[in-house]
């Protein structure tokens, strides 16, 4: 009897035991099942993390590519409006201010005359229509260029002649006539420049085929007068240079 108890005992032990073993094969089964569903699931994540920064670093070298594109074009548009600006501004034919852009700086230089003296300095060109007449329109405007180049290499554009640092302006005017806006401590200093000037187109000489062409400009100078217009200036250098012509061209008149 008492082996009987003991074989029911070793029974249930035992099944205790495979019920045990059977519950903790389900348990690592289920441990096993959710172990490969993180590892799934943080492989996902990698992947997903992987092709976020794929997608990011396309968008980010698209992006950066349109930035360029976009400060290249504002290169070009900025390039494209300094160009504009020059033709709108620049004489063609000599390079130098034209009649416009002449004026526009004038009227800010003279705004500016409680600081600097200025001289309105007007050239007419002496005997221009005889010398396009001979030697024709193309020899006439190489006149014209040379003309441009010595007035704009024999006065001061950039920096000052006198202390306030102003620039001195140079432009043509149309037709033979230019014009220069003196920046000077003094009359007798912008008496100097001008006359410097006149001397240079004087020894200028231009070879027109078989023939030579000497250059002289009549000279109109007069200074600025505290509160009247650019336009009257010129006005007055315009009466200046007149004289100079009935006093017999080349020479130089101070209104």
């Amino acid at each position: 009897m008492i082996d009987s108890v003991e074989d029911d005992d070793r029974s249930l032990a035992t099944q205790v035991q495979y019920r045990m073993m059977e519950a903790l094969s389900e348990q690592n089964k289920a441990l096993q099942k959710e172990i490969t569903q993180r590892k799934r699931l943080h492989q996902e994540v990698i992947d997903t993390n992987a092709s976020l920064e794929q997608r990011v670093h396309k968008r980010t070298k698209e992006l950066q590519q349109v930035n360029q594109q976009l400060k290249d074009e504002l290169v070009r548009r900025k390039q494209a409006e300094e160009r504009l600006a020059h033709l709108a501004n620049t004489d063609e034919l000599t390079g130098i201010d034209n009649r416009r852009a002449f004026f526009s700086k004038g009227e800010k230089l003279i705004a500016n005359t409680c600081k600097v003296r200025c001289f309105f300095l007007l050239i007419d060109l002496d005997h221009f229509k005889v010398i396009n007449d001979t030697h024709g329109h193309a020899v006439g405007d190489v006149v014209l260029e040379t003309v441009g180049k010595h007035l704009q290499g024999g006065v001061r554009t950039t920096g000052a002649r006198s202390s306030t640092r102003a620039s001195d302006i140079v432009g043509r005017l149309g037709g033979e006539e230019f014009g220069v806006l003196l920046v000077s401590d003094d009359l007798d200093t912008a008496v100097l420049v001008a006359e410097r000037l006149r001397e240079t187109l004087a020894e200028t000489i231009i070879e027109a085929g078989s023939d030579t062409i000497a250059v002289t400009g009549s000279f109109g100078m007069t200074e600025y007068l505290d509160g009247e217009s650019l336009d009257e200036l010129y006005q007055r250098a315009d009466k200046a240079c007149y004289s100079a012509k009935d006093a017999g061209r080349n020479c130089l008149m101070i209104e």
